[in-house]
């Protein structure tokens, strides 16, 4: 009930900042545009998230030494303004929506409670979620994604997230390895390495074939039908050298859990 009330007056508080910010615009003349389906329309991806992979070289200490957000993208459509297309790492699914001003409630998004996205519409533009639907209050920053003619909303995140975590060059080290460049592009393309053209990272479901050993990256050949292959992924703590790592399916004839069994690449980032 405490954490609950906390909620309550922080987004109090938070919105009388807003409409604050909205009287002295109104009051010097200026323009206020609050949210609406028209102008919110597209994809709104969750940020924080993508920061706090950065921060970690890996998805799963993203979620683990934080959380995991309500939805990693938000679709907005204008077609549609009394709901919202929500995606996580394997599922997408529609939630009912009211405005009020820059305000948004995502009703009964989890378990019959309702989730809050607040608007800067003032400032930076952003959204902010307020999430106390599993008894903590957690806050996710989302930013409007300007790949619009990404397929849906977590296509949009994926390339956020690759861009933080696994996009660059990279020098690939070792034996046999020759010293071969090799980008990791923020769009799942790979240039440069031999077998692969292409690489999805997990983030949710059954791709967590690893347990909690490993993250985990399915990488594969466009022109080779059925070339997926699951394997783990770690950096260093400096996050400039990482490691792609072989997975041993350990029951072949269910979906059983992979152990890894050593490095099959490693790379060393290049500074830019």
């Amino acid at each position: 009930m405490q954490k609950l009330l906390s909620f309550a007056l922080l987004l109090l508080i938070f919105l009388t900042s807003c409409k604050s910010d909205s009287k002295n615009a109104a009051e010097s003349g200026a323009g206020s545009t609050t949210a609406s389906p028209e102008l919110l329309g597209g994809y709104w991806v969750a940020m924080d998230f993508c920061s706090r992979a950065n921060q970690y070289g890996s998805i799963l200490d993203a979620m683990n030494n934080a959380h995991v957000p309500y939805a990693y993208a938000i679709t907005f459509n204008p077609g549609q303004p009394d709901s919202v297309t929500c995606f996580n790492g394997f599922e997408n699914w529609n939630v009912a929506i009211k405005y009020n001003a820059d305000t948004l409630e995502l009703v009964g998004a989890r378990q019959g409670k309702s989730v809050f996205l607040v608007y800067d519409s003032q400032g930076s533009k952003e959204m902010t979620m307020f999430d106390a639907t599993t008894g903590q209050v957690y806050l996710e920053k989302y930013i409007k994604s300007k790949a619009t003619d990404s397929r849906d909303g977590y296509a949009a995140f994926l390339l956020a997230l690759n861009h933080n975590l696994m996009g660059g060059y990279f020098k690939q080290i070792g034996k046999g390895s020759a010293g071969a460049d090799v980008r990791f592009s923020p769009d799942g393309h790979i240039q440069g390495l031999k077998d692969y053209d292409r690489y999805e990272i997990c983030t949710g479901g059954d791709c967590f074939v690893a347990g909690q050993d490993a993250d985990v990256v399915t990488l594969y050949n466009s022109k080779v039908e059925n070339s997926n292959k699951f394997f783990g992924f770690r950096f260093s703590a400096q996050n400039d050298t990482l490691t792609i790592l072989n997975l041993l399916d350990t029951n072949p004839e269910e979906k059983g859990v992979h152990k890894v069994t050593g490095a099959a690449y490693t790379f060393l980032r290049k500074k830019s």
